[in-house]
């Protein structure tokens, strides 16, 4: 047997094994497109981390520690960097699965699931009799004692949090306005105009909302919600589909 067919041996003697000893780089995330993998390494979640088991579990860590800061401290003492560092993750991480902190916030409160197409299920009925059925969506989604507690959360910190207009105003326009403005263009109704009568629709019910959740103003804080639906619900539909005053406008004068 020639020298370069040996074994290899250490100082003592010994053989050393014939290939070496795999290292242990810890869970890492898979590179996301046009990365390498040393910054998947460098963006992933630290070694032993409860999100180091796969992309899902990470993304359900910076949810959960995104949720728990946002109902916590509000919206603006809420940090990517608070966030990730509850979730084990580094920040890029944070910003590269859910971009900024009102995209984080939507996506960590549910505020982005069903709800918009629920109201377009909503209104795209006989539109002349949607009012009351989009004030019985609404209340009866908001007062479920598991699925409306996100939605009577973020009410009571807009009576609280300077910060949370920013994400109040993505959740209005995103998830009540422009469904509701959306089918009521495709039931003909122009656009301003469909704008308009969403915005109004909209401020009454969230409007009823802190009046019943926030303030808990009686009698409407414990009223049954068939009897919303009987008293607001023609309101609602005045505003959907009844005459409404035309602003003055220079031309128009």
């Amino acid at each position: 047997m020639s020298d370069a067919a040996a074994p290899r041996r250490s100082h003592s003697g010994q053989p050393l094994p014939a290939t070496p000893i795999p290292q242990d780089t810890g869970d890492v995330d898979p590179a996301p497109p046009g990365t390498s993998s040393a910054s998947a390494r460098r963006r992933g979640p630290r070694s032993g981390s409860r999100a180091g088991t796969g992309a899902e579990t990470t993304r359900d860590a910076i949810l959960d520690a995104a949720r728990t800061s946002f109902l916590a401290k509000g919206f603006a003492k809420t940090t990517i960097r608070g966030v990730a560092r509850a979730a084990g993750v580094d920040p890029a991480l944070v910003s590269y699965y859910f971009g900024s902190k009102g995209d984080l916030f939507g996506a960590s409160m549910n505020l982005r699931i069903r709800a918009s197409e629920e109201i377009a299920k909503v209104i795209s009925g006989d539109i002349r009799t949607a009012g009351p059925r989009l004030v019985r969506l609404a209340m009866t989604a908001w007062d479920d004692s598991s699925g409306g507690v996100t939605f009577r959360s973020l009410l009571r910190w807009v009576s609280t949090d300077d910060g949370a207009p920013e994400a109040v105003q993505t959740y209005a326009t995103e998830q009540i306005a422009v469904p509701v403005a959306q089918a009521l263009e495709q039931a003909g109704v122009l656009g301003p105009d469909a704008r308009e009568r969403a915005t109004l629709a909209g401020s009454q019910l969230v409007g009823l909302a802190m009046i019943r959740y926030v303030f808990q103003v009686e009698p409407l804080a414990s009223a049954p919600v068939d009897h919303l639906v009987e008293v607001v619900g023609p309101t609602i539909q005045h505003y959907l589909t009844g005459p409404l005053l035309r602003r003055q406008t220079p031309e128009s004068r």
